[in-house]
């Protein structure tokens, strides 16, 4: 079977029966639909999902296209959900298109579900001089993402199909179409999204289906654009992912993951200004003895590459020598936005003796006794040389230097609570922002850090 999901519920890959209009579908094409349109689906009421691409998903609109297939199913099955679809395929799309109307075209709709299937032009058109780079289709797809994912809405990211249909490797693009769906395969993987490989299941497909080796004609009219085999084909690895994706939200909700795996700073990225300059300066955050590494110089931030919401992160830490500063920034976004080094965020403060302080970085928060703990109101302000300070709640709450210290942030909604070994330090509410990065700095002392675990909540602890 062509089923790639290994997540969701067994009962998606048993459901083979069907009813107009998918009675003339295959089997694995009637499943796929089913992982999505049946009862047992992830699918809530008042979905919104939006496919975004080029002439293949514009075509996807049509009647018998992949789009239309996967929006008449649900609606013919689950009409008491009342989803809605949004097509947002152009002709000729590149990945730079794509950025420029993602918010007319596809946030301004609020849709709870993103389906990406891009890719196709940007290599196509390297054979005129207006192909996109590999390092700009990779940052474009980075960026997309974390427009998408600050909106909330899941997202599923797709590799480039097929630029001709021979399936050993012999059609003029293959090689170039491979770099750039192994480009899409690490930008998923790196921020979390679904991924659904296209790519991977076309060629596997076309080996199976096409033993005259024909460059067209077994899921495509002219090797790139889909015929209703192909619209078929596509409509069920789609609807399968977007289920995936919204399934991804409960098996998620009550599990643990770490940020740190032990090996290497996978799911994170480096930005140190000092680099900037001086690119064969040591590294600022390494991994030692299994553990995460913030060495304080030269001076900057580890960050993750993925957004967070609604969490609870357990860290544990001490200082390796002299104690020093150090600190947890959460709801980060953009960079180098406070003295041209820190990210938009709260700061939860790790300077020995004031673990547990916020600090506000062009984002504010409030907390009670503002003034006893915040100084004069005049002088607030979340910028350079205002009273972004907000002084925790108690003294005494450290370990000793050299021992391990056990601090948890939970963020829901607008706020923010905090406890350094187990006693509640700070808490807040009314923060002006409820969603984004982590980010742990480098700034002047050795950290070591042996826990960055992370599970999702919907209430406080007490």
């Amino acid at each position: 079977m062509l089923l790639r999901s290994l997540l969701l519920p067994m009962a998606c890959f048993l459901l083979v029966t069907c009813s107009s209009p998918d009675d003339l579908w295959g089997v694995e094409q009637t499943s796929g639909i089913d992982c999505l349109a049946d009862k047992q689906s992830p699918l809530a009421k008042g979905e919104v999902i939006a496919f975004l691409g080029d002439s293949i998903t514009r075509g996807g609109a049509r009647p018998s296209g992949y789009c239309r297939l996967i929006g008449e199913a649900i609606e013919n099955r689950r009409p008491e959900l009342d989803v809605k679809v949004v097509y947002a395929g152009v002709s000729g799309n590149r990945v730079p298109d794509l950025e420029k109307r993602l918010e007319l075209d596809v946030l301004s709709k609020a849709p709870t579900v993103v389906f990406i299937y891009i890719g196709i032009n940007d290599v196509w058109h390297s054979t005129r001089g207006k192909g996109t780079p590999q390092r700009q289709f990779e940052t474009g797809l980075l960026r997309l993402i974390e427009k998408i994912s600050a909106s909330g809405a899941k997202i599923v990211l797709c590799t480039p199909s097929t630029i001709g249909e021979k399936f050993d490797g012999t059609n003029p693009l293959d090689e170039m179409l491979d770099e750039y769906s192994e480009i899409t395969r690490k930008v998923a993987a790196e921020t979390g999204v679904t991924l659904c490989d296209l790519r991977k299941s076309f060629i596997k497909h076309l080996k199976e289906k096409n033993p005259d080796n024909q460059q067209s004609g077994i899921l495509t009219r002219d090797g790139v654009h889909l015929n209703i085999d192909g619209n078929r084909f596509v409509a069920a690895l789609a609807a399968e992912s977007i289920a995936e994706a919204l399934q991804s939200d409960d098996e998620s909700s009550a599990s643990v993951s770490s940020l740190f795996n032990g090996n290497d700073l996978t799911g994170w990225h480096v930005d140190v200004p000092h680099l900037d300059d001086h690119p064969d300066a040591k590294p600022t955050f390494i991994v030692r003895d299994g553990m995460l590494v913030s060495l304080g110089s030269p001076q900057g931030h580890l960050i993750t590459d993925r957004e967070f919401k609604d969490f609870r992160l357990e860290v544990e830490y001490r200082f390796a020598g002299k104690p020093g500063n150090c600190g947890v920034l959460v709801h980060a976004s953009g960079t180098r936005n406070l003295y041209k080094m820190f990210p938009k965020s709260i700061e939860v403060q790790m300077n020995h003796t004031h673990a547990g302080d916020f600090w506000c970085i062009v984002q504010d928060i409030t907390v009670p006794e503002m003034i006893e703990r915040r100084g004069p109101k005049e002088k607030w302000g979340i910028t350079e040389g205002k009273a972004r300070r907000i002084l925790n709640l108690t003294d005494g709450s450290e370990k000793p230097v050299g021992e391990w210290n056990q601090m948890t942030i939970e963020c829901l909604g607008d706020e923010i609570k905090v406890w350094v070994n187990g006693e509640l330090v700070n808490h807040g509410n009314s923060c002006t922002v409820n969603k984004g990065k982590i980010a742990l700095q480098a700034e002047g002392s050795e950290v070591e850090f042996r826990k960055l675990d992370l599970t999702s909540i919907d209430r406080l602890s007490d």
